[in-house]
């Protein structure tokens, strides 16, 4: 999983959803693993389905290049 990763290094990624699931698996790929530098995101939004299930919307804060 490295395009997630190259494309965030590069600040060209505008906005980010995030989907979770109330379920842990245990095991799976870490999609922004090794990161040049820690990612703020500042919170823009979140959509709730009755499954319990969330889709969590992040942009990146300000500041970052």
């Amino acid at each position: 999983v490295t395009l997630p990763r190259a494309l965030a290094d590069a600040g060209l990624i505008d906005e980010y959803e995030f989907v979770v699931f109330p379920t842990v698996v245990g095991h799976g790929p870490w999609l922004f693993e090794g990161l040049a530098e820690p990612l703020d995101l500042k919170h823009v939004g979140t959509t709730e389905f009755a499954s319990g299930t969330r889709a969590e919307r992040y942009v990146p804060a300000a500041g970052r290049s």
